[in-house]
């Protein structure tokens, strides 16, 4: 695929998975702050505690599989079956080891609803395993159009479930019913790509290849699930599902801007720079924009999220959540520096560079739950001490590893993030001017922080990038019309390509 139609789909991508996510985004938040209203604090330790073992399944039931489907350069009929019916085998094994163990688990933590919780919404383990390749089909075609309409109808099918199972009062079930309307939707959207009914066949020579890279990829993933969801399993066995409640839902709202911005720009990302290998100063370009870009969106959402928590948290959550604010200012900014380093893997996973992940992932897992650990001397905010002492460590680690995979010099790096941190500390200053100055009304006070961010942020960017508006409708319109970009030549490259399915952006 040559690097003007992997521009054009980028663009694309962008399109349709801004609007989607943009969608998706605005009823999150809106369901997220009203069922928050409804349930209790436990009811999120319970569902943060389920979601923990349910989601190392998934990476187990995947296996790196759709990554080693479209790492490959040409697939089969043969390949694709086979791979299927292994996905669903290892989907039907997984699902059986959490019902067995679900009572052990649920003893474990002491929480006795565990057990019910884990076995039902288990059933996503098959859902998920249904769909491993055909989002690997969709992927390869980079078609993005598809994904995003899939992911925008699983996503609303979520949250209408979680909020009418909510308004009938059946508190941790809710959300656990959203999980599996989730999957349901993904199953029942992706499966018409495969146009046929798989056969029952396995081609095991074609496939070593497809298997070998997958697995490497699954044990990255999983490395990575010990060490980000180490918050969650120290803070439930130590401080039980209470105050583990309000962590979960402090992470849930700081991770929003990861979850629905930067998810977007890591899963173009993967498949684009995977099929840009010969193009090495075009990939460059591509991921400095795509970088720069992400941190406009996101910086300024993390900042105002920090400085209006109390208020937003009052106004919004009720006071019952009152214990989530100094939580969630710490998380937010953490994660900052988190966002920018969501697009450092896809980049080391799409070059054919897993193992330079299997050494970072190592890395925090020696680094976070230790901190964690000491953090609890704290109580539940000493693990946001624990993410603020650790990330960065490793932080800067991955970023060393994935300029020297592009070729990257630090300032050209460093140069792409000086206007979202320009713009983000101009708004920020006038935020706590407004904010000082404002009345003593929660509502207010939140509404003038608001205007005041957006109009000045806005005026930022206006004249920041006034000259690129304007070139932005002509650009669009080249890329429209397929004009060739000049051939460069071919990097030193690896050989195969990589990208990454639906679950997680690319893998971690």
């Amino acid at each position: 695929m040559d690097s003007s139609t992997v521009r054009r789909r980028v663009v694309a991508g962008f399109a349709w998975e801004g609007v989607s996510k943009a969608i998706v985004q605005t009823a999150s938040w809106v369901s997220t702050l009203f069922v928050a209203r409804l349930l209790a604090p436990t009811d999120y330790g319970l569902m943060a505690t389920a979601g923990v073992f349910i989601g190392f399944l998934l990476f187990v039931t995947e296996m790196g599989l759709s990554q080693g489907l479209i790492q490959s350069k040409t697939t089969d009929a043969r390949q694709e079956d086979g791979i299927f019916y292994l996905s669903l085998l290892v989907g039907a094994l997984s699902y059986a080891a959490l019902y067995a163990g679900a009572p052990a688990v649920a003893g474990f933590y002491r929480m006795p609803l565990l057990t019910d919780l884990l076995r039902v919404a288990g059933a996503t383990l098959l859902l998920a395993s249904l769909t491993t390749v055909p989002l690997a089909i969709a992927l390869r075609r980079l078609d993005f159009r598809y994904r995003s309409l899939v992911q925008m109808a699983a996503g609303l099918a979520s949250m209408l479930t979680v909020v009418t199972m909510a308004l009938h009062d059946l508190g941790v079930w809710s959300l656990v019913g959203g999980t599996v309307a989730h999957h349901l939707v993904l199953a029942l959207g992706y499966l018409p790509v495969l146009r046929r009914v798989p056969k029952l066949q396995f081609a095991w020579r074609e496939t070593a290849a497809i298997l070998n890279f997958g697995l490497q990829v699954t044990g990255n993933r999983f490395l990575n699930a010990l060490w980000s969801r180490a918050d969650v399993f120290i803070i439930a066995r130590v401080l039980g599902e209470r105050l583990l409640g309000f962590y979960a839902m402090a992470y849930q709202l700081s991770s929003m801007p990861l979850d629905k911005v930067g998810s977007i720009f890591n899963q173009v990302l993967f498949p684009s720079v995977a099929r840009l290998q010969e193009h090495a100063e075009e990939t460059r370009r591509l991921f400095l924009d795509m970088h720069r870009v992400l941190l406009l969106i996101g910086f300024p959402v993390l900042t105002g999220l920090a400085l209006t928590a109390a208020d937003a948290v009052h106004v919004l959550l009720t006071e019952k959540w009152s214990p989530i604010v100094p939580l969630l200012q710490g998380l937010c900014l953490v994660n900052m520096l988190r966002l920018s380093g969501m697009v450092l893997p896809p980049v080391l996973y799409a070059r054919g560079r897993p193992g330079l992940m299997t050494l970072y992932n190592l890395g925090m897992l020696l680094l976070l739950p230790v901190a964690i650990f000491v953090g609890m001397e704290y109580g539940v905010v000493g693990a946001v001490y624990a993410w603020i002492a650790a990330y960065p460590l490793m932080y800067v680690v991955l970023l060393a590893f994935s300029l020297r995979e592009l070729g990257l010099p630090l300032g050209r790096f460093l140069a792409s993030t000086l206007p979202a941190l320009a713009a983000t500390a101009l708004m920020a200053a006038a935020v706590a001017a407004v904010q000082q100055r404002a009345p003593d009304a929660p509502l207010l006070r939140l509404m003038l922080a608001i205007a005041t961010g957006a109009l000045v942020y806005g005026s930022m960017l206006l004249v920041l990038y006034r000259g690129k508006l304007r070139n932005l409708r002509s650009e669009i319109r080249r890329l429209k019309q397929g004009r060739r970009l000049p051939k460069q030549a071919p990097d030193a490259a690896p050989a195969t390509v990589a990208a990454e399915p639906d679950r997680g952006g690319s893998p971690s």
